[in-house]
């Protein structure tokens, strides 16, 4: 179920996740999970998801493949770790809401509902105290795209009807938080940018 959770995971993942003592062990407890799951190397290593046969033992419906977003999902597990395995932990997370324009006149004419719908996809999200917590994964995205998406929280976030958000972004330089913050900065919603190396 943890792998299905978070889709791929490193050994170490899963020895952190359930205390799995050594790595020794944890390797054991995964080679024992042999007939259900696929292994990829991956910067030399070892990483593991399931197979049909696991999705099916399980009953997920969830299919992984090998992608170039491996270290994206990866870093994810890191972030997870990090707030301390949410339960309620949730991937590809959507926000869809509706905004209420001024009708223009073809609307009035036709009677049509001066309606714009956003839809936003965060990496993550998870709930905690009273909080609606989104996560952002950002390692190689084009930082033009960055502060597309930071525009787009800025439009949805506020709407959110269940718990009051704060975005997590999780990057991987000092250049890139600090242009991160700058974007998000005076944007009307809580916010906190980390870089990956300081969170151990």
């Amino acid at each position: 179920m943890t792998i299905d959770t978070l889709g791929v995971v490193k050994i170490k993942h899963l020895q952190k996740i359930h205390d799995l003592k050594s790595y020794r062990n944890a390797c054991r407890v995964v080679q024992q999970l042999g007939p259900y799951i696929n292994e990829v190397f991956y910067n030399r290593e070892k990483v593991i998801y399931l197979n049909k046969a696991g999705r099916q033992m399980i009953g997920s419906l969830k299919e992984i493949k090998k992608s170039a977003l491996i270290e994206h999902d990866l870093l994810k597990n890191e972030v997870y770790l990090y707030f301390n395995c949410p339960t309620d932990w949730k991937t590809e997370h959507k926000i869809e809401i509706e905004i209420v324009t001024s009708p223009t006149l073809e609307m009035r004419i036709n009677g049509l509902k001066p309606v714009i719908k956003k839809i936003l996809i965060s990496d993550a999200m998870f709930q905690r105290n009273g909080y609606l917590h989104l996560v952002e994964v950002d390692n190689k995205r084009k930082m033009m795209d960055n502060s597309k998406k930071i525009k787009l929280y800025e439009e949805i976030l506020p709407a959110v009807k269940n718990g009051i958000p704060i975005l997590h972004f999780f990057t991987t330089t000092e250049d890139r938080k600090k242009k991160l913050e700058h974007w998000c900065k005076g944007k009307g919603f809580r916010y906190k940018i980390y870089i990956f190396k300081e969170l151990n």
